[in-house]
């Protein structure tokens, strides 16, 4: 599995970084560690990872709130 299939995410509260999180794309999403983040609404999350050619790329920062009502 190459790093190109893991996207890495970053989490914030107050500008420092609390934790941190990994989906692999080619197994089932887990969600549920992020559910310890209380209140989510206090907490950014940010996307991150390397693509094929080993360069990395970071996503936009969004609310972990609004991130587990997209997606879990």
């Amino acid at each position: 599995m190459t790093s190109a299939n893991v996207i890495e995410y970053r989490i914030e509260k107050d500008g420092k970084i609390v934790g941190h999180h990994r989906q692999h794309l080619l197994c089932k999403t887990n969600r549920e560690p992020l559910l310890k983040f209380v209140p989510a609404s206090d907490y950014i999350i940010t996307p991150w990872g390397y693509d094929e050619e080993e360069d990395e790329w970071e996503g936009k920062p969004v609310n972990l709130e609004k991130f587990l009502k997209t997606y879990y």
